[in-house]
């Protein structure tokens, strides 16, 4: 049952003989209907008060899903970031061991071609020393058979010892530019350097 306090107020009884006293009667009614008027403003506050706590509290779950939202992408943000930063690290650790393993290897290679230029600079050298010893061991025979022979024969000994000491002289330098055009181009060759990679 539903009352406002207009109609306690406005509220009339039939008189009847030894009734109520009106004036008590209208005061207590009076009363009543201040207490309830004063009972529905604070229910009307109170409900207000309710409405303004429900949005508040629909605006805080918002707030508690955008922030749960922020603080689920700055996690994966970090994640995405010390992934990226462990790959990054792995590929320069690569790079830089397959830096290492090149320059090891053009090392041995260098060292391996030094070591047979060597060699071959070895062996071209006993082979001029023999030549030049067999050069001059002729021409110490000719020295000591020129009594023996005539001297159109000393003539032509001599020429054929100056002309095998100029071949051996032509030798050397045609095989020390032949080394030298050999390395040059080794040094100029164009070297893929993504090939390792």
């Amino acid at each position: 049952m539903s009352i406002t306090p207009n109609e306690i107020l406005d509220k009339e009884f039939p008189v009847k003989f030894r009734g109520y006293d009106k004036k008590e009667v209208g005061a207590f009614l009076e009363d009543v209907a201040n207490y309830l008027a004063a009972v529905i403003r604070e229910r009307n506050d109170l409900k207000n008060k309710l409405l303004a706590y429900k949005k508040q509290i629909v605006l805080l779950k918002q707030q508690e899903t955008e922030f749960r939202r922020a603080l689920t992408a700055a996690h994966q943000a970090i994640e995405d970031m010390k992934s990226g930063a462990e790959k990054e690290a792995q590929i320069i650790k690569e790079r830089a061991r397959l830096d290492a393993d090149r320059i090891i290897q053009d090392a041995h290679k260098e060292a391996i071609e030094l070591e047979d230029r060597i060699r071959r600079l070895r062996m071209l050298q006993r082979e001029t020393v023999y030549k030049m010893r067999s050069s001059f061991e002729s021409f110490l025979r000719i020295l000591d058979d020129e009594m023996a022979l005539p001297p159109e024969d000393v003539d032509e000994t001599l020429k054929v010892t100056a002309q095998e000491v100029r071949a051996i002289q032509e030798d050397n330098i045609s095989n020390d530019l032949e080394e030298d055009s050999a390395e040059s181009i080794k040094e100029d060759s164009p070297v893929d350097d993504n090939a390792d990679h």
